[in-house]
């Protein structure tokens, strides 16, 4: 799309008043080339490519948020709107509770809070570190049979990749997991104890690398890698075209129709083009802007 077709999209979407041109949007054949959407297949022996030599920018590199904040604001004013009406700080840019936290964890948490509520997802993981965690203060030792204890998720050191690798599925499920939760956990870790992944392979890979080669991995869909990659890696050029708020919001935003199968992966691709590079951040006032409307499918 070219920057006058940029320019276009962006002008429909500050009229107050749903056109037919603007409802067109959707129906004109994409030219740009979609991001990668790779199907689950068996992880390779081979390693991933690592471009070596490349670091990649992140958000919090220091000034990279306020590039973004700025560079938004003018690329697409009615987002800047969104953002200054926005009292929180786009989240991104913070440091995580754990920011020591390895890729391994942050997969093996994401996989236990799929398709769970918050509260539900912690709960399932703190009997999970109970259980197989260690405990950073051992003087709290005795709090670990007392279910009413204050411990938290922070007083925990996350099993190690071999540790999970080796544990007993049907134990596993003893803490409220599922069967293929529990499996899923297992794989990740099978990934990471066996060398296949690492820490380092995966700070050095592309956005489109990371994809591959998470979504071959059993129990790690497009979703979950997307924000392994936003919230882990703080990756600012991300676009997960697959959660349900974020298209809803897009639709709203850009004011096009809102459907069952509309907007597809590359539609959004192309409403967001003027985001790019920070198509993370957008995102992230994207979710912002979906918790104040309401969105009817068509």
């Amino acid at each position: 799309m070219t920057s006058r077709r940029s320019a276009r999209l962006l002008a429909k979407a500050a009229s107050p008043i749903l056109t037919p041109k603007a409802s067109k949007v959707l129906k004109k054949p994409v030219t740009k080339k979609p991001a990668v959407r790779v199907a689950a297949v068996v992880l390779s022996t081979k390693v991933p490519a690592i471009d070596a030599g490349v670091t990649h920018a992140t958000l919090a590199d220091p000034g990279m948020m306020e590039a973004a904040i700025l560079y938004l604001k003018s690329a697409d004013p009615k987002l800047g709107q969104i953002i200054d009406q926005t009292t929180d700080e786009c989240s991104m840019s913070l440091t995580r509770d754990d920011d020591n936290e390895t890729s391994f964890v942050s997969l093996c948490k994401s996989v236990i809070f799929q398709q769970l509520a918050g509260n539900a997802a912690r709960a399932i993981l703190l009997r999970f570190l109970k259980r197989y965690g260690t405990l950073t203060d051992t003087s709290k030792a005795p709090l670990l049979n007392d279910d009413s204890s204050e411990l938290q998720l922070t007083d925990f050191e996350f099993p190690t990749a071999q540790q999970v690798a080796a544990m007993v599925v049907e134990e596993m499920k003893a803490v409220g997991l599922g069967q293929r939760k529990a499996e899923y956990l297992q794989a990740v870790a099978e990934q990471f104890n066996s060398g296949a992944l690492s820490e380092k392979m995966l700070l050095g890979m592309s956005d489109e690398n990371v994809s591959r080669t998470l979504v071959s991995i059993r129990g790690i869909g497009q979703w979950t890698c997307d924000m392994f990659l936003m919230f882990h890696l703080k990756r600012p050029n991300i676009l997960p075209t697959g959660d349900l708020a974020v298209r809803k919001a897009m639709c709203h935003h850009f004011k096009v129709p809102f459907g069952k199968k509309t907007p597809t992966h590359e539609q959004m691709v192309e409403m967001a083009q003027a985001w790019e590079p920070y198509r993370s951040v957008a995102t992230w006032y994207m979710w912002r802007l979906a918790g104040t409307i309401t969105q009817k499918t068509t």
